[in-house]
């Protein structure tokens, strides 16, 4: 019968299911996450507490049977398979702040999902830590895999709460330090642009090919940076990406003003070194398989 010592597979998928109710309980009654009440330092205390837990769980791992239990492939490939489903149906649905199909197209924000890849986090973090107390060469491979994951997990999401995303319209000329977030509130992002000119190349029958600006950005440090920013090929400045994003549409080549999106995610190193570490991990396991010289 299940949840009779020791735990497999069915454990697995009904905590699995059992997170998944809890976390769709969990929209109806307290609606969408609400990231902006996690935005630092209130993130940083939660990686803290996090990190305790964890160790805690660890150390009761001989009188607690469940911690011990989540150490093993009986609990991760479950999780894995929970993740992987609700992450195809993220990349599936368009991913958008308003309307798409209910919760789901607001995945960031949806109770299970965030709920589910924690438990992951959970799991991956435990084993890492177990098989990195027992250091052995061999285990390599497994620590970065895991790790990776852990740090990935943790990054993107105690780092949503801090990733701002904004837009500034720049007249030529008039250097603006104004910009807007999506619910029109303005904000002093520390950099200012000014516009020396837009540029346009079109196809023959007049539909845009390329469009771009050529700016100065100007720091409170003093510091100023000056380059062509175009649709994809950002500049960064004091902690911000500058984007290409619109110009006067009914002006077209002529456009007086350019529109730039400002995104700053200061969490985004440690998603990338999650990411490395996981994809190191990789080559260290197929280097550490790969067959051996046989002795003549």
């Amino acid at each position: 019968m299940a949840w009779k010592k020791p735990w497999g597979m069915t454990e697995g998928f009904l905590i699995g299911g059992g997170l998944i109710v809890v976390g769709l309980l969990l929209q109806v009654v307290l609606g969408p996450i609400n990231w902006s009440l996690f935005a630092w330092p209130v993130n940083l205390v939660l990686l803290i507490l996090l990190v305790a837990f964890i160790g805690l769980m660890y150390a009761l791992r001989k009188r607690v049977y469940a911690f011990e239990w989540m150490m093993h492939s009986s609990a991760a490939v479950p999780c894995l398979l929970f993740a992987a489903v609700l992450t195809i149906v993220m990349g599936l649905l368009p991913q958008i702040k308003t309307g798409g199909v209910p919760w789901l197209s607001q995945m960031l924000s949806f109770w299970p999902f965030v709920i589910i890849w924690t438990w992951m986090m959970v799991i991956s973090a435990l084993a890492a830590l177990n098989h990195l107390l027992r250091w052995k060469v061999k285990e390599i491979p497994f620590i970065l895999n895991h790790l990776g994951v852990v740090i990935a997990i943790v990054a993107a999401t105690l780092g949503n709460a801090d990733t701002q995303t904004l837009q500034m319209t720049v007249f030529s000329d008039m250097p603006e330090w104004r910009a807007i977030d999506d619910n029109g509130e303005v904000h002093d992002p520390g950099i200012a642009i000014d516009l020396h000119s837009f540029t346009m190349e079109e196809y023959p029958d007049h539909t845009p090919k390329r469009f771009a600006s050529d700016i100065t950005v100007y720091t409170e440090d003093g510091d100023s940076v000056q380059g062509i920013v175009e649709v994809n090929k950002p500049l960064k400045v004091g902690g911000w990406k500058i984007y290409q994003y619109g110009y006067d549409t009914s002006r077209g080549a002529y456009s007086a003003y350019s529109v730039f999106q400002l995104v700053r995610d200061p969490w985004i190193f440690w998603v990338y070194l999650g990411i490395c570490m996981m994809l190191a991990g990789a080559v260290c396991l197929m280097l550490f398989m790969a067959p051996k010289p046989v002795k003549q």
